[in-house]
């Protein structure tokens, strides 16, 4: 069997450095003083087989569990691993190689990790690879600290229950439950069965009236769905006749709307010329000095938070510079505080030298004494070890005696019980035949019923599912109108947001646009009078010139024409007060010309042409807005004669568009054709209408969708019945199958139950004949034992006198105190290391840290110091700046007031034109509104046209049902829908499935009475399996009880040196009902229970127990943790032999955990365990014996 070959730790609890232990069969023991260490390696084998709890880990958390330094170490880790390694010869383990090593890993979230043979695994896995060889971190095989204590205190109850646990008699118990909780669910499903088949009754009678009514219900919706279709084609025609009528005033509106839109625009381009003038009144000069004012603004403004940035930055310097000196002062004291401290551990270490010094004087004395002891011991040994060396060959052979007496017994025991378990098992079996006969007759006519049934059911779905495929395909038709529906409706909502988002980049990339348009609209409606219009609208370029003046233009086509100055100002003070923006302005009266003096001399360059306004037509009253803006630039036919004019003082453009400025400035590039945005601007009152629209195609939508819903519903209740049918179907097949398979098990069993019996007969007389031969062994066994038993008594009285035991117990106390003395001294030296560590590592680093933070904290003072000083002199030159700004701003503000007179002059002269093109706009805007409601209306009919035409499909009519309107007056409509409406109201709702629900329920009262026929022979069938459980389990339990009652004498003789054990039911009749008592006899004192005996010999007698429970499952190695610990000498002795012995016969693992020299003495290999900073360390020997 598999065993502990090695086990490596590293990071687990104490063990802070990597540690390995080699183990091999055979009998070790691991010592050493308490909180050494020792118990930890058990853990560490619990932790890696698997265990979950931390509480039998000894630990509040897993994280606990990874070392994290103690006393002086230094050492610090961050996970915890161990791992183990099987001898895996024999290949118990199902793992292809002769060691498996198996491991643990865990970090400080508590997350673990679990490999086998390196390859990571589950831990569901590991512990099923384990528990194929019998390994388990829950296995009797394992003793705990303080289970031996636990086990000695137990009630007999508590008693009975261990070895119900050991055998798994909890597996026949959960077994039972099952099958008790069956038979109450059969219980149950028989009276919910009656209950059904008194339901279904009652249904049926039900169903036939639903039936009737929904007969007589599709016929009058069938009738009314004709008549409603009638009626709607009437509505229909009405409203085609009425879309027309309205299409004809929507064409008479638009012609209207034309003429008003001419006259209006005629008015605006005399408002234009007007305010041209207003543009001649000193526009130029007042402009400009109004940008001096916003310069000089501006400059102040960017200079005053210069100011405020710079005061920020002297008062923030200046708290610096405080707080870094507190800091300076708060190191300098710390300075002071470590070097006091420093001197205070130098003083400290010179006392723990001295304590050491005495220690180790100490300990020489005591090993001395030790020594001696140990020598005298050694003479006294020898001759006790002869006379106990025949005591143990004496109790060796009445071992092997009583252990053939026992098994003898138990044999004897086990054939009578088996004989008559045999008999009473014939007798079962041929009553169980018989049953098995019965119950195969009664399952075959149970077949032929299910099969009937099965059948009804299969054609009742095939007519569900004809149902089911019309109304999807009802339902797909209408999804797929809605679907259209909607893209329309969404590719119109797609266009509105669209156009809005248009409409905002446009106001926010072309202000000059908007405020062309702004005044234009003004213009229309009579608010300023005499703007004729942008200069692009009132001239027309030759063709092919088109590029050239654009360019020469630089801008001025967009430019707007107004009257005079007045009408000018006018627009500038709109512009400035409703915050639109820049425009160019040209006022007609008043410009004086551009091309004066420019012409003057004559010019011989070829290739130079006319001017560039020659190119232009206008009307007579527009030439002098064209002269000024193109007057002074001619036009060059090629770029040479472009660059020659140039250098000569003149404006020249080419036909390409390369403008030629005088003196020699070159405007080009790629010319690319102006775009205007406000043409890509729909209307409020176009967007308006269209969010209209698709509001209302909105609402027809959602009218279709609760159509689809109906029929969803409809679909969804089909689908319900059938997936209730399907299940039914199912049912009835897996019952089916069921019965199929229950007849071919009763075939076998009636089969098996014939072989059975013939093999019971021939079993029952063997065993007779074999009872025989026991009897005649136990005689002999009887009279040997009782010869050698008295041999032994006279050998034990002699042992006695040799007085072993109290040299034995004075040299333990002495190594005891050694041991004390030793830990001591290292823990002197522990704290002298760590203190020593403290003033290099620690004191001495932070005194240097702390000069050196200093140095730099004064660097940091004088710099912030310089810092301050320059900002004070920079905020004092800003100051004087602001001062002479805003004297030169109110000069120029001064200037200004004078103009402001001339503007008003030229404003009185455009009110009457503004007033006659603000009439127009209203009668404009009326047409234009009245057009918009006559198209919403026109929309809203058509929609209600479409939503008759999709009720007409929805009652089975792709068009109008065209009927002469005699033949509908004659029908009288109205009057028959009320007259079928309230016949359908009286009907109220109706059952769409009740014909086949009918039909079901038929079906289902067939199958309820088959189905209670069977649950009662389930039952039946069920208490006889908890009978059969009942037995099984007394008769495990009582064959372990027997085994385990024998060996426990055995043991608890070898451990008391003659002494016997036995266990006893509380109630033999029914031993689950009461618990077993353990009655022990000590050498040379009467029987007693266990529960009144000492204390020590209650752990004795667990000890004893504890092996018996061993033996019954065993396995191939043990661990056991101070199991000794509450035994004298004299027992931990003979434990350690016990130990020793079965670890040579049986070839077995035990690892043992002990203080006890006796225990130690008895083992092959010893491992010792000592603290030192908080670490465990390991030694080993494999010597027997406590060492010097």
């Amino acid at each position: 069997m598999p065993y502990i070959k090695r086990i490596e730790i590293n990071g687990f609890k104490t063990f802070g450095l990597k540690t390995t232990l080699s183990f091999d069969r055979g009998f070790t023991v691991i010592t050493g003083p308490n909180g050494s260490g020792k118990t930890n390696i058990i853990d560490a084998i619990l932790f890696c087989l698997g265990e979950l709890s931390a509480k039998r880990l000894r630990a509040e958390s897993f994280s606990n569990l990874i070392f994290n330094g103690g006393g002086g170490s230094n050492i610090r880790k961050s996970e915890a691993k161990v791992i183990i390694q099987f001898d895996n010869s024999d290949g118990r383990i199902p793992v292809e190689t002769a060691t498996v090593t198996i491991s643990r890993e865990i970090d400080r979230n508590g997350e673990s990790i679990y490999r086998i043979n390196g390859r990571r695994v589950p831990r569901n896995h590991l512990l099923e690879v384990l528990s194929v060889a019998g390994i388990s971190p829950y296995g009797h095989n394992i003793v705990l600290q303080g289970t031996l204590t636990r086990m000695a205190e137990v009630s007999t109850q508590e008693r009975r229950k261990i070895i119900e646990d050991m055998l798994g008699i909890a597996q026949y118990d959960a077994e039972k439950s099952e099958a008790e909780a069956k038979l109450r669910e059969a219980d149950v499903a028989i009276k919910t069965a009656l209950g059904q088949i008194g339901e279904v009754q009652r249904r049926l009678e039900d169903l036939e009236r639903e039936r009737n009514n929904l007969l007589r219900y599709n016929l009058l919706r069938k009738e009314i769905a004709y008549l409603e279709s009638i009626k709607i084609s009437g509505e229909i025609r009405a409203l085609e006749a009425e879309i027309e009528e309205i299409s004809r005033k929507i064409v008479g509106l638009e012609e209207k709307n034309r003429e008003l839109g001419e006259l209006r625009e005629n008015l605006r381009l005399r408002r234009r010329e007007l305010e041209n003038e207003l543009r001649k009144i000193g526009f130029e000069e007042t402009e400009k000095k109004r940008s001096s004012i916003v310069e000089i603004q501006v400059s102040i403004g960017s200079l005053r938070s210069r100011l405020s940035e710079i005061t920020s930055r002297i008062s923030d310097g200046r708290a610096s510079i405080e707080r870094l000196k507190n800091l300076r002062e708060r190191l300098q004291k710390q300075s002071e505080d470590i070097v006091g401290e420093i001197r205070r551990v130098e003083e400290r270490i010179a006392q723990l030298t001295a304590t050491l010094e005495q220690l180790g004087r100490e300990i020489d004395e005591k090993q001395s004494l030790y020594n001696s002891i140990s020598d005298d011991i050694a003479r006294v040994r020898s001759a006790f070890e002869e006379r106990a060396r025949r005591a143990d060959e004496i109790e060796e052979q009445l071992n092997q005696l009583r252990k053939e007496r026992v098994s003898i017994e138990g044999e004897r025991e086990r054939l009578q019980s088996r004989i008559t378990v045999l008999t009473q098992r014939l007798e079962d079996v041929k009553a169980k035949m018989e049953d098995l006969k019965s119950s195969r007759e009664k399952l075959q006519e149970s077949l032929l019923r299910l099969q009937e049934i099965l059948s009804g059911q299969m054609e009742q779905m095939k007519g569900l599912q004809a149902t089911l495929e019309k109304r999807a395909r009802r339902r797909a038709i209408l999804e797929k109108e809605i679907k259209e529906a909607e893209r329309i409706a969404e590719a119109a909502r797609s266009a509105l947001i669209e156009f809005e988002a248009q409409k905002d980049l446009v106001k926010k990339i072309k202000s000059e646009e908007m405020a062309l348009r702004n005044l234009e609209e003004l213009s229309a409606l009579g608010v300023i009078g005499g703007i004729h219009g942008r200069l692009k609208n009132l001239i027309k370029i030759k063709s092919g010139y088109e590029k050239a003046v654009e360019a020469a233009a630089s801008g001025w086509l967009d430019s707007l024409v107004v009257e005079d100055l007045d009408v000018a100002f006018t627009c500038i003070e709109t512009l400035r007060r409703m915050k639109l923006g820049r425009v160019k302005i040209i006022p007609l009266k008043g410009l004086s010309p551009n091309s004066s003096g420019v012409f003057a001399k004559p010019l011989n360059i070829d290739g130079l042409g006319e001017p560039i306004s020659s190119f232009v037509k206008c009307d007579g009253r527009y030439e002098a807005a064209v002269n000024f803006v193109l007057g002074d630039t001619l036009l060059a036919l090629n770029e040479e004669a472009a660059l020659r004019a140039s250098k000569e003082g003149l404006r020249v453009v080419t036909l390409s568009g390369d403008l030629y400025e005088a003196g020699g400035g070159v405007e080009s590039g790629f010319y690319r054709t102006p775009i205007d945005l406000s043409s890509f601007i729909p209307s409020d009152e176009a967007l308006k209408n269209l969010d209209k629209a698709v509001r209302t195609l909105r609402g027809y939508l959602e009218n279709r969708e609760g159509l689809i819903a109906e029929i969803e519903g409809e679909i969804a209740k089909i689908q319900s019945d059938i997936a209730g049918l399907s299940e039914s179907i199912g049912k009835v097949e897996g019952e089916v199958e069921r019965v199929k398979r229950s007849i071919s098990q009763a075939e076998l069993s009636i089969e098996q139950a014939e072989k059975t019996i013939a093999d019971l007969m021939g079993r029952i007389e063997g065993d007779r004949a074999q009872l025989a031969s026991y009897e005649e062994r136990l005689r002999e066994i009887g009279e040997r034992e009782r010869a050698l038993s008295e041999e032994l008594k006279r050998l034990r009285e002699e042992i006695s006198l040799l007085n072993l035991h109290d040299k034995d117990s004075k040299r333990e106390t002495i190594a005891r105190e050694i041991i004390l003395l030793k830990q001591k001294y290292n823990g002197v030296e522990s704290e002298i290391s760590a203190l020593r560590s403290k003033i290099e590592n620690a004191l001495k680093v932070s005194l240097k840290n702390i000069a050196a933070q200093i140095e730099d904290i004064s660097g940091q003072i004088s710099s912030l110091e310089d810092n301050v000083a320059s900002a004070t002199r920079e905020r004092e030159e800003v100051e004087r700046r602001i001062e002479e700004l805003e004297r030169m701003r109110m000069e120029i503000s001064r200037d200004l007031e004078g103009a402001k007179e001339e503007v008003k002059k030229f404003t009185s002269e455009l009110d009457t034109l503004e007033n006659e093109i603000l009439r127009l706009d209203r009668d404009y805007e009326d047409g234009v509104r009245a057009l918009n409601e006559l198209r919403l209306k026109l929309q809203t009919l058509n929609l209600r046209v479409g939503q008759y035409r999709e009720r007409l499909k929805a009652l089975g009519y792709d068009e109008p049902i065209d009927l002469p309107h005699e033949i509908i007056a004659r029908l009288d409509i109205d009057s028959r829908l009320r007259l079928m409406m309230d016949e359908l109201n009286r009907i109220g709702a109706v059952n769409q499935l009740a014909e086949t629900q009918y039909a079901e329920q038929v079906s289902r009262y067939k199958e309820l009475s088959t189905r209670l026929n069977e649950l009662e022979e389930e039952k039946m069938a069920i208490l006889r399996f908890i009978d059969e459980i009942e037995r099984k389990k007394r008769e495990v339990f009582m064959d372990a009880f027997n085994k385990i009652n024998e060996r426990i004498n055995g043991y608890f003789s070898r451990l008391t040196g003659g002494g016997s054990a036995s266990l006893k039911l509380e109630n033999p009749e029914n031993p689950f009902a009461g618990g077993i008592d353990m009655i022990v006899q000590f050498p040379g004192k009467p029987p007693i229970l266990v529960s009144g005996a000492s204390s020590g010999e209650r752990s004795v007698s667990a000890v004893a127990f504890l092996f018996a429970l061993q033996e019954f499952s065993p396995a191939s190695f043990y661990l056991f943790d101070e199991i000794d610990a509450h035994l004298d000498a004299f027992h931990v002795e003979r434990l350690g032999e016990l130990l020793a012995e079965e670890a040579a016969k049986s070839q077995l693992q035990f690892i043992v955990i002990t203080l006890k020299p006796e225990m130690i003495s008895k083992a092959d290999r010893i491992y010792g365990v000592y603290g030192q900073n908080g670490v465990s360390h390991v030694i080993s020997t494999t010597f027997k014996g406590v060492g010097a």
